[in-house]
């Protein structure tokens, strides 16, 4: 097929939050013609992204949300700094996507793409006067997380997290719509969004297992870790969750604890309150997370509130270390109506009681441990993930079972493009 993939940032590096388009892009780009086209919030893009990326697509342009010229308007905005940076990303974001809109119409209009490959909700005006087939990833639901985060919220918060529930839900429907080519990254989501009896189908999260695998016996130091992106909210709030909440109950049973908070950007107050407990290591952004997870005796994710698939548990399954977490995380994780082997508590006390149980008992922790592994094995392959979504391309465009395929004549060299 010939595909223009539109997406809503640079897959690359892997720690960018979008490792999904970059796997799903690395095994389709084998496979199909791709040009890809992107947003970024990126001044300039180095040149490591670049040779990471043009394996798989024949062409790439990319858009910058920096790069809009500031009219006078919004250089008067700058005055009040809430607002002002508020009203410049969301003329940046304009910006960029009515020029990555001219760029698409035009190559559609010159070239005889089979489908569009979109994802990316505030690009979704990119999708006016498209002709041929869509095919969309609705992802995951945004809106779920945020109506669950205002359940623990103080009624404060409750307007603007209101308002944001409501401005999610109408573009995740909004997008839903577009085309009946589309495809969640879990049952859950999708149910969350269309309800029980929608069939969309399922492209899995997938775990690069040959990367995330162990490779050295855990530390045997009652050794915690939990990791993420810590200015992210719903990790910011299960560290603090974690600290304040969870290991109090802990210690009560274990007393020789070492803790690993890992990941980039943790917020000052998590710094504080990590501050407190002499067995609390706050890392920060570090270069791999594999070592941390090899000392890992169990992996906790307290999360209160979540949508879609937290790599992160994938990742420590992968590399045999048991996980403790809760319902909105395990949920996301079942794959084809089997899940994982996991300890899951609703509340502190349910959480403190599963770590403890890991701690002290080996041959549970041992064996949840190879379950783990076997079950990312299993069901978090990228290449299965990849065919899955190609079927669904395949579908789109009136194809079976891929049997035609397109000359293999190039669209046209390769571009990088800033406009």
């Amino acid at each position: 097929m010939k595909i223009l993939w539109l997406y809503p940032e640079l897959p690359y590096p892997l720690t960018s939050g979008y490792l999904r388009g970059f796997h799903l892009l690395r095994v389709l780009g084998q496979r199909h013609a791709v040009t890809f086209i992107c947003l970024t919030n990126l001044k300039q893009v180095s040149p490591e992204t670049i040779v990471a990326l043009s394996p798989y697509a024949e062409r790439i342009a990319f858009f910058s949300r920096c790069n809009a010229p500031e009219p006078r308007w919004l250089r008067m905005c700058d005055r009040v700094p809430a607002l002002g940076r508020r009203l410049q990303e969301l003329w940046g974001t304009r910006w960029a996507v009515k020029q990555m809109k001219a760029v698409a119409l035009s190559l559609l209009r010159e070239e005889n793409f089979d489908l569009v490959l979109f994802h990316g909700r505030e690009a979704i005006p990119l999708l006016q006067r498209v002709e041929v087939p869509i095919v969309v990833e609705c992802g995951d639901t945004n809106c779920e997380r945020v109506l669950q985060q205002m359940r623990q919220a103080s009624l404060l918060h409750w307007p603007k997290l209101f308002f944001h529930y409501v401005r999610e839900r109408r573009l995740e429907e909004r997008l839903s719509r577009k085309t009946p080519y589309r495809f969640f990254i879990s049952a859950r989501d999708r149910e969350n969004l269309l309800g029980p009896s929608d069939q969309s189908v399922v492209v899995p999260q997938g775990v690069d297992y040959d990367y995330w695998k162990r490779s050295s016996p855990p530390s045997g130091r009652n050794c915690i870790v939990f990791s993420g992106v810590m200015s992210y909210s719903p990790n910011a709030d299960a560290a603090v969750f974690l600290l304040d909440r969870i290991l109090p109950l802990v210690r009560r049973a274990i007393s020789d604890l070492e803790v690993l908070i890992v990941g980039r950007d943790p917020l000052p107050e998590l710094v504080n309150a990590a501050q407190r407990f002499s067995d609390v290591t706050v890392t920060g952004a570090v270069g791999d997370i594999r070592p941390y997870l090899d000392r890992a005796d169990v992996f906790v994710a307290p999360l209160r509130f979540a949508s879609g698939v937290q790599n992160k548990v994938l990742e420590a399954m992968s590399m045999e270390v048991p996980v403790v977490t809760t319902p909105v995380v395990a949920a996301g994780l079942c794959v084809s109506g089997i899940e994982p082997q996991l300890i899951i508590g609703t509340n502190a006390e349910e959480i403190a009681a599963g770590i403890i149980r890991l701690l002290t008992h080996g041959e549970e922790c041992a064996r949840l441990s190879a379950e783990g592994r076997r079950f990312v094995e299993a069901h978090c392959s990228w290449s299965c993930s990849a065919e899955i979504l190609e079927e669904l391309c395949f579908a789109a465009v009136g194809h079976v079972n891929g049997s035609r395929r397109p000359d293999s004549t190039s669209a046209g060299p390769f571009l990088v493009s800033t406009k």
